[in-house]
């Protein structure tokens, strides 16, 4: 449980929930994935364990085992579906984070392109300005 526990932590923690960095947030990687298998194995493995030595443990164990078998299922089980929820959720907000990094940043190169397309529009008027007429006398407004 302890270790489900930290790759709930870890999937928060990468989230950026607390701080509100949203364009920071990167998927989930495949250490936080194995972390999870790892997690479902080790939390699954003592069931197989208590059914095959069930005979040689005793009756007050055993009674014991019994009765907290299906709580503690049914709170290993929850425990793995709030890992799986806490990374689908980083996974999404990732996944809107770079989407909203790769819409700045063909905003900005847009900018650079309308500021370098209205540099040379003021180059052509300046250009356009100039007097093209065949006789030798200016022709601008004063």
């Amino acid at each position: 449980m302890v270790s489900a526990l930290a790759v709930c932590a870890v999937t928060i923690v990468r989230s950026h929930y607390h701080d509100g960095e949203d364009l920071k947030v990167r998927p989930v990687s495949w250490a936080v994935i194995g972390a999870h298998f790892a997690t479902l194995v080790l939390v699954a493995l003592p069931y197989p364990i208590y059914l095959q030595h069930r005979d040689a443990i005793g009756a007050h164990a055993r009674a014991l085992y019994a009765r907290l078998g299906w709580p503690s299922a049914i709170i290993a089980v929850s425990v793995i579906m709030l890992e799986l929820f806490l990374m689908y959720m980083q996974a999404r907000r990732a996944m809107l984070a770079q989407e909203a990094r790769d819409t700045a940043e063909r905003g900005v190169e847009a900018d650079r392109a309308d500021a370098h397309a209205a540099v040379g529009e003021t180059a052509n008027a300046h250009n356009e300005g100039e007097d093209k007429d065949e006789d030798d006398w200016p022709s601008t407004l004063v």
